[in-house]
């Protein structure tokens, strides 16, 4: 019965740390998109919601909801359930991206964007270029789903990708509008350096899954960056709206 013990306090010690940072992320993303979501009846924030944004907020709320209740299923070591409803995620994962895509074209082409951010076309990068990142990994997740250190890891990190656009207007109320993004950039690097140093904590190293992340990532930040200020990308969201 003690080695039993023993053995599983390391796992549900694990476990408990990748359903936290699911949690917070999922904060994250519920303070930020609040006024203009959540609680827009009650603030009544600009834009208001079209069928297209509400399908998509709507969507990505399960999804997310769904998210949590795989890592609390984990931290409960009921990895059966887990695997049972995991294409349930993965279905709802792509409804919910393509309707992100969709959903950032269409406010492009109408002019939406939040406030102190660029100009709505050039702003359509930050959404168009993360989901992209988190497409990669969520498949790279899927692909190693079999390999639960991998698999755990990247399906994580997609979802401090995910956090940015909430991310990013939780800066406007704190009087940071202009710098949106790059706090936004900042939120989620620090959630992968501090999913990183709890791998080095219990492990003396960080596992490459993380590493894999942290490239997708720089690349996407940069490609954002990069998008703000290129005729290139304006000319192609011009094309695309």
């Amino acid at each position: 019965m003690g080695i039993a013990i023993t053995n599983r306090t390391p796992f549900r010690a694990d476990a408990t740390f990748y359903l936290t940072m699911a949690i917070v992320s999922a904060v994250l993303i519920f303070v930020g998109f609040a006024p203009s979501f959540y609680l827009k009846s009650i603030l009544h924030a600009p834009p208001p919601l079209s069928l297209l944004t509400t399908v998509h907020g709507v969507v990505f709320t399960i999804w997310m909801g769904l998210f949590v209740t795989q890592a609390a299923l984990i931290s409960a070591n009921n990895v059966a359930l887990h695997r049972q409803i995991g294409m349930m995620g993965a279905l709802l994962f792509g409804a919910m991206i393509s309707l992100g895509y969709a959903t950032a074209i269409v406010a492009g082409h109408l002019g939406h964007a939040p406030p102190g951010s660029p100009p709505p076309l050039q702003f359509m990068a930050l959404p168009l270029i993360v989901f992209t990142g988190t497409l990669v990994l969520v498949a790279l997740a899927l692909h190693y789903r079999r390999s639960s250190d991998w698999h755990k890891r990247l399906m994580l990190a997609a979802l401090f990708t995910m956090t940015l656009p909430g991310t990013g207007r939780i800066a406007i109320p704190l009087g940071l509008a202009p710098e949106g993004t790059w706090f936004a950039f900042v939120c989620a690097e620090l959630l992968l350096v501090i999913a990183m140093a709890h791998d080095w904590w219990n492990d003396k190293r960080v596992h490459p899954a993380y590493w894999v992340a942290a490239g997708v990532m720089a690349i996407t930040h940069i490609g954002v960056a990069w998008a703000y200020t290129s005729p290139t990308w304006l000319a192609f969201a011009q094309a695309i709206t």
